[in-house]
């Protein structure tokens, strides 16, 4: 038994002795650089060929009617006044002035927090039926898209809001109970008229020479739906290959000259989302009362 007992000791000091002070395990993470490997830019829409498509028929469509949606932003005080508009998004230039004397003249039922009148930022959409009389396409080049570059889309940037709407007391939108409304929406007439515009896109032309595909890069977006069944009539030599002509993308870059008929209001509709004024701007902050 007495042999037993001091054999059980040697044992279960044995670990304790076989660990020495300089081998004691230290878990540290050691970063590892990794070195990534460089990969070329691709533009998936560059195939190889002897000679991109062409454009050789490009009508454009008259009298087409469709629905053109204008963004914008109100700034409606605690009375119910509407002292600011800015627009956000338009489908093509030269609405501004006639959206932003209409719904200047506006009356508002304002903005309620906490049960007390405030004012705030209204981002609102204002719907305008209306229609592109014709058009005219006044110069159009087409090249091979660039394999190395893929196409960048334009992007509307949204105004940036000068000092005196970030100086406007508004509370958010998040901490608003009832959003201002219009007591009678406006009708508001947009005067027809006519422009030179700037295009840019891409367009997918078969073995046929005819359109399959568009990607629109830099156009108004009130004219795409226009574009895009124009497109469908336009005629293109196709791209060349080494045994004929076979499918592939052409970058389009050129203008057109628009007419426009007057468009007219069929509805105005108040949102809780917007993007006026940016995110982070001081107007924004703080407990702001009605203004």
């Amino acid at each position: 038994m007495r042999r037993l007992t001091i054999l059980t000791l040697v044992l279960l000091s044995a670990p304790v002795l076989a660990q020495k002070p300089w081998e004691t395990r230290v878990d540290l993470p050691v970063p590892v650089p990794l070195e990534l490997p460089a990969v070329p830019p691709l533009n998936p829409f560059a195939v190889p060929v002897l000679s991109p498509p062409s454009p050789v028929a490009t009508p454009l469509r008259e009298k087409f009617t469709d629905t053109f949606t204008v963004l914008a932003s109100a700034y409606v005080s605690s009375e119910g006044s509407c002292r600011r508009v800015v627009l956000t998004r338009a489908p093509w230039p030269g609405m501004d002035s006639a959206v932003r004397q209409k719904l200047s003249e506006t009356n508002f039922t304002p903005a309620r927090a906490g049960g007390a009148p405030v004012a705030i930022w209204l981002p609102i959409a204002i719907d305008f039926k209306g229609r592109v009389d014709e058009g005219r396409v006044a110069k159009l080049q087409a090249t091979a898209p660039d394999p190395s570059a893929p196409p960048v889309p334009e992007v509307a940037a949204v105004p940036t809001p000068d000092a005196r709407d970030l100086e406007l007391p508004a509370t958010p939108l998040d901490r608003v109970d009832q959003l201002a409304n219009p007591k009678r929406p406006p009708r508001i007439r947009v005067d027809g008229h006519a422009w030179r515009q700037a295009i840019r896109l891409l367009a997918e032309v078969s073995p046929e020479g005819r359109c399959q595909r568009v990607v629109f890069l830099a156009c108004p977006e009130g004219l795409r739906p226009w574009l895009l069944a124009s497109m469908a009539a336009w005629t293109f030599r196709p791209a060349a290959g080494k045994s004929g002509p076979v499918q592939a993308w052409a970058l389009l870059e050129g203008e057109v000259e628009v007419e426009v008929g007057d468009l007219v209001s069929e509805g105005l509709r108040v949102m809780r989302a917007g993007s006026y004024p940016r995110v982070g701007a001081r107007s924004a902050a703080g407990p702001p009362p009605g203004a």
